[in-house]
């Protein structure tokens, strides 16, 4: 959850939040909310010209960790006596949001409520149960001038009923970003869950990273079944190098881009592996995700279940070295650049999947297995 939001961002001085209060109020543009499934005694205005001024300053604060994000728009809001909004999340393509306390005279201290349960569909269904993502969550609680910033379409959130005196309010101001990810999708399944991005990495990118596996390549290894530890295995005879999250600014990078594309967290990710195939090297058919062993094991207690794989071609071989999927039938040819993920949350045995073996030249790789939860 770490990933998914954060509090206490001072956006604003005492000085631009009465400002912005004060245009509001001067609005002739309230939208009416009557009719709003998600919202009571409140209103509010798009886009305040005054509140499009701060764009670019607080655009560049999320800039080094959302490298793509792209300004939305801007709401102002209004809550008073009753006021409430029932648990949602934000519409399609409003990926990143920064909600900002302007007014608050009363300190009614109202919390934001996020949900650390993530919302599998594009957007709420109204239909949905919300204990599932009532059952643990984090409050933001903001002073004027402060926000909270979270990724408002993944995670449900909501604001208890507002319980205060007929003539108080509070004030809020939410700018919403989209993360646009400049990654061309080739091949897209449904079931299982796989997609091919072509160009996820540069050339240069790729070269980088195998420059720096180069001192660092051991023998891979897998979960060995008696114990549940780490193993080498004649399925798997590749090199490996391992790195740490966010190692190097180049690793960091390629991690926010995965998590980006698949709406996971850079801290649900285990560390990059950088996989060297020479000749004959291969890894057989295998999943991905942990076995049941039957009996409690570290990996398992790290993180939980893993629940995706994503595969970057560093360098493609001369012949061989496909990723198979034989339950499918399908092959992807290893191409340097682009980007395969799968993913297996209900443990799919039909993602069985192998590195078929090279046949000439070397093939680089990235593995990155994406947990369940933070792995630590």
């Amino acid at each position: 959850m770490q990933n998914s939001w954060q509090s206490n961002l001072k956006i604003f001085t005492p000085e631009e939040c009465a400002m912005l209060v004060k245009e509001f109020d001067e609005s002739k543009d309230y939208l009416d909310e009557s009719d709003q499934p998600f919202y009571k005694n409140s209103y509010g205005v798009f886009n305040l010209p005054s509140s499009l001024q701060f764009v670019d300053r607080i655009t560049e604060k999320f800039k080094e960790k959302y490298p793509t994000i792209k300004f939305a728009n801007t709401y102002t809001r209004s809550y008073s006596r009753g006021s409430f909004l029932k648990i949602h999340t934000d519409r399609h393509t409003l990926d990143l949001s920064l909600s900002i306390c302007l007014e608050d005279k009363n300190n009614l201290g109202w919390p934001l409520c996020i949900s650390a349960k993530k919302y599998p569909k594009d957007e709420w269904d109204l239909s949905t149960d919300p204990k599932p993502y009532e059952e643990n969550y984090l409050e933001a609680h903001m002073g004027v001038g402060y926000g909270a910033v979270m990724h408002g379409r993944t995670f449900p959130h909501w604001r208890e009923e507002l319980l205060c005196g007929e003539k108080q309010r509070a004030i809020y101001i939410f700018y919403h970003w989209t993360i646009e990810v400049d990654a061309k999708v080739l091949m897209k399944i449904k079931n299982p869950d796989i997609t091919l991005y072509k160009d996820f990495v540069t050339d240069i990118e790729a070269i980088e990273l195998i420059q720096m596996a180069k001192s660092r390549l051991e023998r891979s290894k897998v979960v060995d079944e008696k114990d549940g530890g780490y193993a080498t295995s004649d399925a798997r005879t590749s090199s490996v190098a391992y790195f740490q999250r966010r190692e190097t600014p180049l690793i960091a990078q390629i991690e926010n881009r995965i998590a980006q594309v698949t709406g996971t967290t850079v801290d649900q990710g285990e560390g990059l592996q950088v996989l060297k195939y020479e000749v004959g090297q291969e890894f057989r058919p295998h999943h991905d995700y942990f076995p049941d062993l039957g009996m409690p094991y570290e990996q398992k207690d790290k993180g939980g279940q893993r629940i995706l794989t994503a595969i970057i071609y560093l360098s493609a071989p001369k012949l061989g070295g496909e990723t198979e999927f034989p339950e499918l039938g399908l092959e992807v040819k290893a191409v340097q650049g682009n980007m395969l993920t799968f993913r297996y949350e209900n443990l799919d045995p039909k993602t069985l999947h192998c590195g078929k073996t090279v046949l000439a030249g070397e093939k680089w790789i990235v593995t990155k297995w994406v947990r369940k939860e933070t792995f630590n």
